[in-house]
């Protein structure tokens, strides 16, 4: 703790752990007393806004080596209650339907214009649940087939149980360094070229569904940093935040590894299972583990660890370009980050 100059604490909303201020007794388990320590919180992406809060201390030379830590302990609170009450407090709470109620509308709105079928999103759960079977740290480890997800419980049309992701506890932590100190603790550390998290108004009425804007315009402003130009051949690897399966195909078209509508036809093709040219999620995503608070810390590490060459799940040979995707809210807030060796 002597070698860090700062903390960040990223969680959930307080209800979703049960506790108020969770910085607060946190500093004092990590032995932090006397640090400059500040929480961000942001629904499903607060990892990944804790790590980039933490990326702009370093950046900006307020800090040499910031520590990011990230979890959630969801089996303490009431989570749909909590997430139900995120809604705009002056209309939009009178019907609230949860996030399931507005992820099965935001994907039954693909479907009629695009085609997507069931199908298509139970491909993505079948291969994140696959791939977790390796991953040290999932929380679920089983392996299903199309068959399993489509005649699975039924939650809300067209969502059904193997779509969702487990409620999961955990907990991950990074450490941010300027590039001389990250040069005394690794020989080969993971560098981060471009990060973005960007927000568009919260059930704004010309909202589109087809794509996340706001994944779009944060992966247009990383690429440019990056110098990526052409995001299925030039990534190695990719791991996303899927809070149901159905928004992967999403995330493929905003982050331009397929063109719009043809994520379906991607993931069918095998290209993002392990052996395919842009797979994703070798860890298993949530389907695997969803500790809400610290997935965006989960994604960077795992991203981190492929391009180090370390990864304890599935390495990808000669991974040298990463991509990672975390949001929050109502699918409004969304981001990604581009990793390197």
């Amino acid at each position: 703790m002597g070698d860090i100059d700062t903390i960040v604490v990223a969680t959930g909303p307080v209800l979703f752990g049960a506790v108020n201020h969770p910085e607060l007794w946190v500093a004092n388990a990590i032995g932090a007393q006397g640090k400059p320590i500040v929480r961000v919180t942001s629904g499903g992406g607060a990892g990944f806004a804790g790590a980039l809060a933490g990326y702009y201390q370093v950046a900006g030379g307020y800090a040499g080596r910031t520590l990011v830590v990230a979890y959630d302990k969801l089996s303490e609170g009431p989570l749909q209650y909590s997430i139900s009450t995120l809604y705009d407090p002056f209309w939009g709470r009178e019907f609230a339907v949860g996030i399931m109620g507005f992820s099965a509308a935001y994907w039954r709105a693909r479907m009629d214009v695009l085609g997507h079928t069931e199908e298509a999103a139970a491909m993505v759960s079948v291969k994140n649940r696959r791939n977790s079977i390796a991953n040290p740290y999932a929380h679920m480890k089983k392996e299903v087939t199309v068959e399993d997800v489509l005649n699975s419980k039924p939650l809300c049309w067209p969502i059904k149980l193997l779509d969702v992701p487990p409620i999961s506890d955990g907990a991950a932590a990074i450490v941010l360094s300027n590039e001389k100190l990250a040069a005394k603790s690794t020989q080969r550390p993971a560098i981060i070229k471009g990060m973005a998290y960007c927000c568009e108004a919260d059930n704004a009425p010309e909202r589109s569904l087809m794509i996340s804007e706001p994944l779009a315009i944060a992966a247009k402003k990383v690429y440019r940093a990056a110098g990526i130009t052409n995001p299925r051949r030039q990534f190695d690897v990719v791991e996303v935040q899927e809070p149901y399966s159905c928004f992967e195909l999403n995330y493929y078209e905003s982050l331009g590894l397929c063109p719009p509508g043809e994520a379906a036809d991607l993931v069918a093709s095998g290209a993002t299972d392990l052996d395919g040219d842009i797979p994703v999620n070798p860890s298993g995503g949530c389907m695997g583990a969803n500790p809400i608070g610290a997935v965006g810390v989960v994604r960077l590490i795992e991203a981190a660890t492929q391009v180090m060459g370390r990864n304890e799940s599935h390495q990808i040979k000669d991974a040298k370009l990463a991509l990672v995707q975390s949001g929050g809210g109502w699918a409004n807030l969304r981001g990604c980050a581009v990793l390197s060796a």
